[in-house]
């Protein structure tokens, strides 16, 4: 797992800098955001919240997080999308256990079920993805998460910057990890439902967070008028 501190000056992928130092702590206050599969900083560059640090993390080939980043903050809030949500449900327990302070953790069309023919992506649909990924289908993936050709172009004006190898070993990270590990007890505040989401299906959320407060949202899996909202 990749961990970056976002902050007004653009970091690109030419940054050679070690991961901890690649922007200092400033604020008292952090939003911690788990992204989705296939994601990097770079869609998320332009979020700058006020009196708050943001941190994204990103690229699950192994759930290994760097804790110095998270060190020193009074407040952790605690936003996942997608993907993500599973990466998050998975490392923030013990977080938790360490006694970060984290006050309130909220998942956004994801669910702890990252292959789940119930509560997540179906087996079968995940498998094909894998087996097939390439420019070609991952450019089709893209544009079923964003809904539209204009958040799609939108979308493209800052996309991840990694190849698909890289991606195709995330995938593959996923599935193993996933096949090892259950989904933890871990409980979230709240959870977002898009209700045009055609990756995690709707259905599938409703059934994952029957025991979490959800509000159904007029969204795509890529919502990035709620990103704008939340990560501020």
């Amino acid at each position: 797992m990749i961990l970056k501190r976002i902050s007004p000056k653009r970091v690109t992928s030419a940054d050679n800098f070690p991961r901890q130092y690649l922007h200092p702590k400033s604020n008292e206050k952090l939003l911690l955001f788990f992204a989705g599969w296939g994601m990097d900083e770079q869609p998320f560059l332009h979020y700058s919240p006020v009196g708050k640090d943001l941190i994204v993390a990103y690229s699950y080939t192994d759930l290994l997080l760097d804790e110095r980043l998270l060190a020193g903050y009074r407040e952790i809030e605690v936003f996942a999308w997608s993907m993500g949500v599973w990466a998050a449900a998975m490392v923030l327990p013990e977080l938790q256990n360490s006694n970060y302070p984290i006050s309130t953790c909220t998942a956004i069309n994801g669910t702890p079920f990252p292959i789940d023919d119930e509560k997540g992506i179906p087996a079968q649909l995940f498998k094909g993805t894998l087996d097939t990924l390439s420019d070609k289908t991952l450019e089709k993936f893209r544009f079923r998460m964003c809904g539209s050709k204009d958040l799609f172009n939108n979308f493209l004006d800052k996309a991840p910057q990694r190849d698909i190898e890289d991606l195709r070993t995330e995938l593959i990270a996923i599935e193993k990890i996933a096949s090892t590990k259950s989904a933890t007890a871990f409980q979230w505040h709240q959870a977002y439902i898009g209700k045009e989401d055609r990756i995690f299906h709707v259905e599938n959320q409703k059934r994952a967070w029957s025991d979490t407060a959800y509000t159904i949202i007029d969204a795509t899996h890529y919502p990035e008028q709620l990103f704008k909202h939340l990560l501020k």
